[in-house]
């Protein structure tokens, strides 16, 4: 199926970079607040995922979920390049919230499409073959963020070039070198979809997408 591997890649790569806010969310979220404060927080964000479900429930995702998928993945990297710019813990939750509530989206899109463009007796193995590949990529980030972290920005937002060049306007200290890494991130982030939207496999698997015919429950085609 044209474009599908690259779906799979590039959900894989966006998970990769969604490991670093797995591995150091909590740190920079109690650089800021309290613990018990954190905690609380963390239970009203979360909601966002039930927020962004009930959005797709009542709306859908459009006639193009692809585009949904891409669009979901700017803002979230959009998000992600700003919600830390300052030590503020109402930009912090503004943000995630928004990220959070974004998730939804990206997860449903990509399960519709494959449902759509592939057949059906081949959906198990896609399925499995997808999230196997994509759930390894997060841990990865995870294990290996904090070290880099820890072994090169913190130090060069503390005592190193960093606090000369952005300190000024940035903030300096340990939790703005954390900052650093999810401000680059999202930078990476939205870099990377803005190139695979404008790749040739979006076009492929968008026009796959709008021409396949549509399953019906029972297995029969409309």
């Amino acid at each position: 199926i044209p474009g599908m591997i690259a779906l799979i890649f590039f959900t894989t790569f966006n998970n990769f970079l969604g490991g670093v806010f797995m591995g150091l969310m909590d740190a920079y979220g109690l650089s800021l607040v309290s613990v018990q404060v954190w905690g609380v927080l963390w239970a009203v964000l979360s909601c966002g995922f039930i927020v962004g479900g009930l959005f797709i429930t009542k709306w859908g995702l459009g006639k193009n979920p692809l585009f949904a998928m891409f669009a979901a993945n700017i803002v979230i990297w959009i998000i992600s390049s700003v919600f830390t710019i300052q030590p503020s813990i109402v930009l912090l939750c503004i943000g995630m919230f928004i990220y959070i509530s974004v998730v939804p989206f990206i997860e449903a899109a990509e399960h519709t499409i494959i449902q759509k463009v592939v057949p059906l007796e081949r959906q198990g193995r896609v399925f499995g073959f997808a999230q196997s590949v994509e759930m390894s990529a997060s841990p990865l980030t995870t294990f290996l963020i904090g070290p880099i972290t820890e072994l090169f920005f913190i130090p060069f937002m503390t005592v190193g070039a960093g606090v000369d060049l952005i300190g000024s306007w940035f903030g300096t200290g340990a939790a703005r070198g954390i900052a650093l890494v999810f401000t680059l991130t999202g930078i990476i982030g939205l870099i990377v979809t803005l190139i695979a939207m404008n790749s040739k496999y979006y076009s492929l698997l968008s026009k796959r997408y709008t021409t396949s015919p549509e399953v019906l429950p029972e297995g029969e085609f409309a």
